[in-house]
């Protein structure tokens, strides 16, 4: 079944409520004050029955300019609007805000109502239907339906139903991947013997009983324990229907309009945004650069300072990159649209769309940030990809495909693409980046190398957590995944080589001087002639004045088997190691044995048996329970 969201808009008094019920029967006013003052103060809802087995829902929204941020709570979700103006009065204050208003949101389709027709002679309506047209030409209204009506009367009511119904025969532009699950939080409450229950438009995706989601921005688990759709128990709800939700896991003082029920992955949570901001042709105010105003956005209101990158001041009909600075998170998608109006005094002064849901910090009157807004308002996916992962920030597959509000088959699939092209590279924990941003990474990695390996000519290589650090600190970079997976990839092009412990570049050979290669085989003398009663490490260390030369001889009679560390302060030779280790066996070939049996099984000192005992249980060659020592199982 077909599921289509109208909304009513115009100005106050002008019969909107009463003819959303003489279409479906519902009085959408369901507030006492609403009702005593004849006027519509909150959303009303109602659904249209039909035989052409459509779901017909309508949001009717208040036409009073005090209630102007409740209308934006629910115009957001709507299929095509019900634009009504009354034949007594005509285009009136509200009307034109709303129709300026419903432009920017991108409703692209609608019905014009002509209301109290029962109140105006013929020639007096078609007065205001020529006047109608004018107004809308060049809009998304010119050439639709307008049909006069009269609630009190009855005139016209089927015709005008007849009409929504063939309007729903329109293809929908909502998503409906249960993984895009979404809604809009217009209404939160208790219901006795359930608990919480918040209601709004399904504006994409599918959610069904028992599906765990989350409550943004502050994404706080809950459980859908029962879901209604136009007063009907469901198993599931789809896009494009007006839905309540009982929640289980939540309270209703943790959920406020304007909050979103989502999936996981669904919507990300933003301090900030880049938009395309227009100001409305009318409006007789501008905005300064570090303005602040009220921005709506689904059915959420909040304050942000509004930046704008190549300007100073935004005029009546003019437009601009902007970025937002919100004064609390919100939950959005790109593309998603928002309106704005004044600090003070409150009025509607434009709207637009989100470029971009979670961007960088910029700077103003930069050719390459507003570049940037170019590419995201018109570029290709591919060209996007490159933008967002070129920048500061690290992106996995799915974070990067969540702010840019993409399904993952589809994404996943332009991502592969990319890589394919050599326009984007993945690295081994999955991290995505642009191939412009690994190659500057590889630059300043290489860089690092050849300045260490000048600086360090004996050295093997550039110990890895210091090449970690360094360029942790040069990319701001937290996760050393990401590092060593930038590492371990030149790794896999053969620029480097992986030498343990260190990295060099590839095709490094550190070269002792014929002095330096004496001074080895002299060290490599003093630990075989001392057999197993081993010199400290400060001993040798006096034999040059750079300390970093002993250490490069270290590090080669390591590699070539001629010397063992026991300890940061003992090596031993090889000879002199395969004693210790064999009279650890002979000590332990009866059963267990403690430092005493295998002091004197060594002939050795007190001192150097517990210096070895304690490298032999690194080994795995003893094993110690914290008393005696014993060769492992089937050693």
């Amino acid at each position: 079944m077909k599921n289509i969201i109208i909304g009513t808009a115009g100005h106050v008094d002008h019969g909107k409520t009463r003819l959303i019920k003489a279409l479906s029967g519902i009085d959408t006013d369901r507030l006492e004050e609403e009702k005593k003052r004849g006027i519509t103060i909150e959303l009303g809802f109602a659904h249209i029955p039909n035989d052409a087995g459509y779901n017909i829902g309508v949001i009717d929204v208040p036409g009073h300019e005090k209630f102007i941020k409740n209308m934006l709570a629910g115009i957001g979700g709507i299929d095509f609007v019900l634009f009504v103006v009354a034949a007594d009065e005509g285009i009136m204050p509200q009307t034109r805000e709303h129709f300026e208003i419903l432009q920017a949101l991108g409703i692209d389709d609608g019905i014009i109502a002509i209301t109290k027709t029962d109140m105006v002679d013929e020639e007096w309506l078609e007065l205001v239907q020529e006047d109608i047209r004018d107004y809308v030409e060049g809009s998304f209204l010119e050439g639709k339906p307008m049909i006069p009506v009269s609630a009190k009367s009855g005139e016209n009511i089927d015709l005008l139903k007849e009409e929504i119904i063939r309007k729903c025969d329109r293809e929908s532009k909502r998503i409906e991947a249960p993984e895009m699950f979404r809604l809009p939080v217009d209404r939160v409450f208790i219901k006795s013997g359930f608990g919480t229950v918040v209601t709004g438009t399904l504006m994409d995706g599918t959610c069904s009983l028992n599906d765990e989601v989350h409550v943004f921005p502050e994404e706080t688990p809950a459980k859908i324990r029962g879901i209604q759709t136009y007063g009907n128990d469901v198993e599931q709800a789809v896009a494009g229907q007006r839905t309540a939700i009982n929640l289980s896991g939540v309270r209703k003082e943790d959920i406020r309009r304007g909050d979103v029920i989502a999936a996981k992955g669904a919507v990300s949570v933003t301090g900030m945004l880049d938009v395309k901001l227009k100001i409305f042709d009318s409006s007789e105010r501008m905005v300064l650069n570090n303005s602040r105003v009220h921005l709506y956005c689904g059915s959420k209101e909040v304050l942000t300072k509004v930046i704008l990158m190549d300007r100073d001041a935004l005029s009546a009909g003019e437009e601009a990159y902007v970025q937002f600075r919100l004064e609390e998170p919100i939950a959005v998608r790109r593309g998603d649209r928002f309106i704005i109006r004044f600090y003070s005094p409150i009025i509607t002064i434009g709207g637009g769309q989100i470029l971009d849901a979670v961007p960088e910090k910029h700077k103003r009157n930069r050719e390459n940030v507003l570049e940037g807004f170019r590419m995201l308002e018109s570029g290709n996916i591919s060209d996007i990809f490159v933008l967002k992962t070129g920048g500061h920030k690290f992106y996995s597959k799915e974070l990067l495909l969540q702010e840019l509000g993409m399904l993952p088959e589809t994404g996943n699939r332009e991502i592969e693409r990319c890589i394919e092209e050599d326009k984007l590279v993945e690295l081994e924990d999955g991290t995505i980046l642009a191939a412009s941003k690994f190659q500057m990474m590889t630059d300043r990695l290489i860089q690092l190398l050849q300045e260490y390996h000048e600086s360090n000519p004996l050295a093997e290589g550039m110990p890895k957590q210091e090449l970690q650090s360094r360029l942790r600190d040069t990319w701001h970079i937290q996760e050393d995944k990401i590092i060593l997976g930038a590492v371990h990839r030149l790794m896999n092009l053969g620029m480097l080589t992986d030498c343990g412990k260190t990295v060099s570049m590839q095709g490094f050979e550190a070269v002792l001087t014929p002095e330096q290669e004496k001074l080895k085989e002299r060290i490599a003398g003093i630990y075989k002639d001392a057999g197993i009663e081993i010199p400290k490490n400060d001993e040798i260390y006096a034999l040059d004045s750079d300390k970093r030369v002993i250490n490069a001889i270290f590090d080669r009679l390591y590699k070539e088997g001629v010397l063992v560390k026991v300890d940061p302060s003992y090596n031993i030779s090889q000879e002199g190691w395969n004693r210790v280790a064999a009279a650890a066996r002979t000590a332990g070939a009866e059963g267990s044995f403690v430092l005493a049996d295998f002091r004197d099984t060594l002939n050795t000192s007190r001192k150097y048996a517990s210096v070895y005992l304690a490298a032999l249980d690194r080994a795995g060659i003893t094993v110690f329970d914290g008393e005696r020592r014993r060769l492992p199982e089937g050693k």
